[in-house]
């Protein structure tokens, strides 16, 4: 083959977004050829046989893609986008457990723009949403069945401290409130003193005292409070290409998923917007 490395790369994209495109409609085929029993008919001897002998697929992806089609039986859109190979069945998946006729549309809108990872973290935070008991609530009102426990160690200087304070009759809990308080307004003040002085700016570069201030509200994580992963993106609240400004007060650290999950929520408002511009 007489091409270059970067051109031979890009057929290789190419090819395989073809390959992975025309998978997916042949999955979108699978229930209708089940409904007939096609591969009976064409002399296979099952519709596992004819899945993999045609396309290579295993007996697991057939299964699901059969199940996907009957859990979307009263999801129209879901189910269309199965039937005519729109999405993966990895990412169908991904949305079966919380999937209703009322949300589906959302759904779809969300497979189409999230990569498969964001997606999962779509999910896990709906869930959370709709079902938020797990470890984060008790089932029941008693809250004798649920004891509350710290997911960090405390140090024994602070423990000793923290007893002698106590033994001398000081409310240990009105102490740390208080001070949990003032770490609030602290970093709600200095957000508020730097916005003061933040002027328009085309440049995407956060200076060194605004990332200082929401690592010390944030720390490293994702600032989404069900979120422990790492922040690797500092996402405007407020689009950046509107304010031109990095006002703190308006600025979320967020991890990788979770900013594509922010931009897919701007990207339906502004389609919302245009739309009722027409």
């Amino acid at each position: 083959m007489n091409i270059t490395d970067e051109k031979l790369y890009e057929l290789c994209k190419k090819f395989g977004a073809s390959a992975l495109l025309w998978r997916q409609k042949f999955i979108g085929l699978l229930p209708e050829v089940n409904r007939r029993r096609l591969y009976e008919k064409k002399g296979f001897s099952s519709i596992f046989e004819f899945a993999f002998k045609l396309c290579g697929l295993s007996a697991e992806q057939v299964r699901l893609t059969l199940n996907l089609e009957k859990r979307f039986e009263d999801k129209p859109v879901l189910k269309k986008m199965l039937e005519d190979g729109e999405a993966s069945i990895n990412k169908l998946a991904r949305v079966v457990s919380i999937a209703t006729p009322e949300n589906e549309e959302e759904l779809a809108e969300k497979i189409k723009v999230l990569p498969t990872r964001a997606l999962e973290t779509f999910v896990r935070d709906e869930k959370y949403l709709q079902n938020p008991n797990g470890s984060q609530k008790p089932l029941f009102g008693n809250k004798s069945l649920h004891v509350q426990t710290l997911n960090f160690e405390i140090s024994d200087d602070v423990k000793e401290e923290l007893n002698k304070l106590s033994s001398k009759g000081i409310d240990v809990n009105k102490l740390l409130r208080n001070m949990l308080k003032r770490r609030k307004e602290k970093i709600a003040e200095t957000k508020e003193k730097i916005s003061e002085n933040i002027k328009p700016t085309s440049s995407y570069y956060i200076s060194v005292k605004i990332r200082k201030i929401l690592k010390e509200e944030h720390g490293k994580k994702c600032s989404i409070a069900t979120c422990s992963k790492p922040a690797t993106t500092i996402h405007h609240t407020q689009r950046f290409r509107l304010s031109q400004t990095h006002d703190p007060r308006f600025l979320a650290p967020l991890c990788a998923e979770h900013h594509a999950i922010a931009h897919s929520i701007d990207l339906k408002y502004h389609r919302a917007r245009d739309k009722a511009r027409v």
